[in-house]
């Protein structure tokens, strides 16, 4: 008996020990026998391939079936062999779950031509029977690993549909342990470069991170025996992918940059054990505000369940230390996910779903059942199931697959370019929606065209596409010079005016100096043809030419308790990309608010800001620095703002719903009607910069029945005559 087939017997024993290990023995010798002959791209034999997926498969603890159809998955596929055959041979529930990888395995994703019935055949194979899926990520995994040895155009298109697909599914189902290296493998063949720079720093990193999980372990340990808990702690390192997509999203260039790179992960018994441990914990360290995530009394969506706190002390440099505390049956959660929930019952050989967990994969089943074509289907469903991207239809059953909140506008632009340049509305699941509403997972989206319109520039601002923008862009790249700079300057004074300034005068004075430098006629003119052809945003124009302070009220309203404080508060310190860790400005170089900045960490002080150039950097170990800056110092300015609209049932729920939407406060609203049918909002809200502003009037004249949103000005008081 061959060395690998017999040490899947033994792992599937070593969990079910009443498995019918001559049953798995028959079905390898059976896929052996159908596949001789056949060779992988590498050489190998073919029977490799589904024993290695089975092997991958084997850590989610499956059933005996599931792992007879790993073994058989590519016969009925790759060779004369029928379905009715493996029914006989090895059963209904088998030859089920072979039917089930046959029709997922002609999916290939294209991109925006990829049609709706890939992704029904997804979902109704993990409606019908996860453990298909199941099978799947295990088979994607293995055939990931061995992706070197197909061309290159081959390795591109399976790699972006794992990134796309396969990974966020595993996600989904919870199981991280398959996503993760999903998500590895992939990386290495999108951005090769990048993967081989994040692991080779990794790499580098490892030594001192050894020497800091064996001593945090071992002081973990000891305040487990302390307090009579029964636990285990473990270290755990981010994976390469994960540390990749953190370093873009905080702007980092280097791995040692980012301070929480590992965690100290503590399982115990018992859910009351996770709580006590981590009041241990934080008597012991100190928390860090705002860093606890409590997911065991508000699990993920997916089933995921941990205490979350990061905390100083624990790491002898000094850095903030994540610790996650789980009982095991949670830590097999989180790696198995829904595969966790699947029991086994020695004398049936059979498998059951939790079914609370899981409601909305079963709920795809009566889904299926109701519907009888594409279409239909996905207008139905409305499961968040891919995280990253979502996918809308047009109403013909066409997928596109674009970014999370992307707008009818992105969708038109996806399905072509010349679509978007004459797009002038459209319906969403066949209602009229606003062309800067987000679209939902499953939207069928129809766009509305006219022959002769153009663009608008004002769709810069809503959209999230880059390929909308780029093509946005070189459609008013390509106009006339008179016509940018005319369009730029109705942008540039819609803004004005909502903010009660003057239009601009011929000569564009207002522009005179910018940025602290004085512009000639030709350059002011320039600038106007750059907003107008969408290069550079009026909203960028406008915040640089005006403070806060300048449109500020200078009067709080009478209602209002107490003046609002307008005095700049200190610049916050913004480190490794977070502004709450706790720390101390240095005595020795004394760094000043807009100074280059670099933070020291000490297990006694924590962060120590120093100046970049200070001495202090040379002799301290490149382990205890982190990146640091100075953050956003403008405090907020109270500002008045008048909405005018018609009037209507729900829109003052709307307008403060808008402005609350914002993260913008609001003082008080007094509301007067100009008429029967209009009326007029006083709003006091509070704002931190000019660019804030901007988007809150516009976000408010996009409301239904709002007519304009604009600074309130200030009457001026006549003079009394002598």
């Amino acid at each position: 008996m061959p060395s690998d087939i017999q040490s899947i017997l033994d792992q599937i024993t070593s969990y079910l020990p009443t498995t019918d290990t001559a049953r798995i023995q028959e079905a390898y010798e059976f896929a052996k026998a159908a596949h001789e002959g056949q060779l992988r791209f590498s050489g190998e034999p073919y029977i490799t391939h589904p024993v290695e997926a089975a092997k991958r498969l084997l850590t989610l603890q499956p059933d005996e079936d599931t792992i007879i159809a790993c073994l058989l998955h590519d016969v009925v596929e790759d060779t004369d062999i029928d379905l009715l055959t493996i029914a006989k041979k090895f059963g209904k529930p088998v030859a089920q779950l072979c039917a089930g990888m046959e029709k997922l395995g002609t999916m290939h994703f294209q991109g925006q031509e990829r049609q709706v019935e890939n992704l029904r055949k997804m979902f109704v194979a993990m409606a019908a029977d996860l453990r298909v899926i199941f099978i799947k990520l295990a088979d994607r995994i293995h055939n990931m690993e061995t992706l070197g040895s197909v061309r290159h155009d081959k390795q591109q298109r399976i790699a972006k549909e794992t990134l796309a697909i396969y990974a966020p599914i595993a996600a989904r189902l919870g199981i991280f342990n398959f996503k993760k290296q999903l998500e590895d493998l992939a990386f290495q063949y999108l951005e090769p470069v990048a993967y081989a720079r994040v692991k080779r720093e990794v790499a580098g990193t490892e030594k001192s991170r050894a020497r800091f999980v064996k001593q945090a372990i071992r002081d973990v340990e000891q305040l487990l025996k302390e307090n009579n808990v029964q636990g285990t702690v473990a270290g755990r390192t981010k994976h390469i992918y994960s540390i990749w997509k953190k370093m873009e999203k905080k702007g980092f260039d280097y791995v040692n940059e980012i301070y929480d790179l590992f965690a100290i992960r503590i399982f115990v018994e018992t859910e009351a054990d996770c709580y006590a441990m981590l009041g241990t914990i934080h008597q012991r360290y100190t928390p860090l505000a705002h860093r606890f995530k409590d997911f065991i009394a508000v699990p993920k969506v997916n089933g995921y369940q941990s205490l979350h706190t990061t905390i100083v002390g624990i790491n002898p440099s000094g850095l903030p230390t994540e610790v996650q505390i789980r009982t095991h049956a949670m830590h097999a959660e989180a790696e198995h996910g829904a595969a966790a929930h699947w029991q086994y019952a020695e004398k049936k050989k059979s498998v059951r779903l939790n079914e609370q967990r899981l409601n909305w994969v079963k709920g795809l089943v009566d889904l299926h059942q109701r519907m009888e074509d594409n279409d239909e289907f996905v207008e139905a469903l409305a499961i968040d199931t891919l995280s990253n991207r979502i996918f809308a239809l047009t109403p013909n059953g066409m997928v596109l697959d674009l970014p999370v909140d992307a707008t009818p506008v992105d969708f038109a632009y996806a399905v072509h370019t010349e679509i978007g340049h004459t797009t002038v509305g459209a319906k969403v699941n066949g209602k009229i929606a606003p062309l800067d509403s987000s679209l939902q997972n499953g939207d069928v989206v129809e766009i509305l065209r006219k022959k002769e319109n153009i663009p608008n520039r004002f769709w810069l601002s809503f959209i999230k596409s880059e390929s909308t923008r780029s093509k946005i862009k070189s459609y008013f790249n390509a106009l006339d010079h008179e016509e940018n700079v005319a369009a730029g300057k109705e942008l540039i004074n819609t803004q004005l005016i909502r903010l009660g300034k003057s239009r601009l005068t011929n000569d564009y004075a207002i522009l005179r100096t910018y940025k602290n430098r004085d512009l000639s006629l030709r350059e002011r003119e320039g600038m106007l043809e750059r907003v107008g052809n969408g290069s550079v945003s009026a909203h960028t124009v406008i915040r640089d030419l005006f403070h806060i302070g300048e449109v500020a009220t200078k009067h709080a309203p009478k209602n209002v308790a107490a003046q609002k404080k307008t005095d700049s508060k200190p610049s916050e310190v913004v480190i490794a990309g977070e502004t709450q860790l706790p720390h101390n400005l240095a005595k020795c170089c004394k760094p000043q608010a807009g100074d280059p900045i670099m933070a020291l960490m000490s297990p006694r002080k924590g962060a120590t800001i120093h100046r970049m150039n200070c001495k202090m950097f040379a002799k301290a170990n490149p382990d205890r620095r982190l990146t640091a800056s100075w953050g956003a110092s403008e405090a907020a300015e109270l500002v008045s703002i008048i909405v005018e609209s018609q009037n209507r049932i729900g829109l003052l729920r709307d307008i403060a719903a808008t402005i609350s939407g914002l993260r913008i406060d609001i003082v008080d609203i007094d509301m007067k009607k100009n008429n029967k049918h209009n009326i007029a909002h006083a709003i006091n809200i509070e704002i931190h910069n000019i660019s804030e502003l901007a988007s809150v009037l516009d976000k408010l004249e996009r409301i239904e029945g709002v007519e304009t949103a604009r600074r309130m000005v200030p009457e001026k008081k006549e003079r009394k005559k002598k």
